[in-house]
């Protein structure tokens, strides 16, 4: 891993890619924002608002000084990233996580707390078995090349 300048850290095996998920939003004025700053502000709105569609990229080009042709071509420089750094199955989680937040966000507005508490447990209970599961899945990887390792002979 790489780490440029301005927070960004790129894996090892892609440089020309960066990861905006892993960038630091700053506190200055969003007009000041480095462009890789700036993408990582509008993947957090897209993970918050559940889908790039709900992006009004006017707002955003005033928001952030630039034209409205540039936060497009920063929504097609996130995809891209997104594309490169997150496998299939982050992807459904990320999926998954957008739309549990804005559910959750939905619900707090709503003034349903009870439901927007028994949504978040459920949610960390999903995510625990979700790492369960990996833990398992490795430790049968580790098993299974064992016994490659050996030739089957036990």
């Amino acid at each position: 891993m790489n780490t440029t300048p301005n927070g960004v850290v790129e894996s090892s095996n892609d440089d020309d890619t960066p990861n905006y998920e892993t960038v630091d939003i700053p506190s200055k004025p969003p007009s000041e924002f480095t462009y890789h700053e700036r993408r990582a502000e509008i993947l957090q709105q897209v993970r918050d608002l559940g889908h790039p569609s709900m992006i009004h990229q006017g707002e955003l080009a005033d928001r952030y000084g630039v034209s409205q042709q540039q936060i497009s071509r920063d929504l097609d420089r996130i995809a891209e990233s997104v594309r490169t750094h997150i496998t299939d199955r982050d992807s459904r989680a990320f999926a998954i996580d957008s739309i549990l937040r804005r559910s959750i966000q939905g619900l707090l507005t709503e003034e349903e707390y009870r439901k927007a508490a028994q949504t978040a447990l459920e949610y960390d209970e999903w995510i625990q078995q979700q790492f369960e599961a990996e833990q398992f899945a490795a430790r049968l990887e580790r098993l299974e090349e064992a016994v490659d390792g050996d030739g089957g002979n036990r």
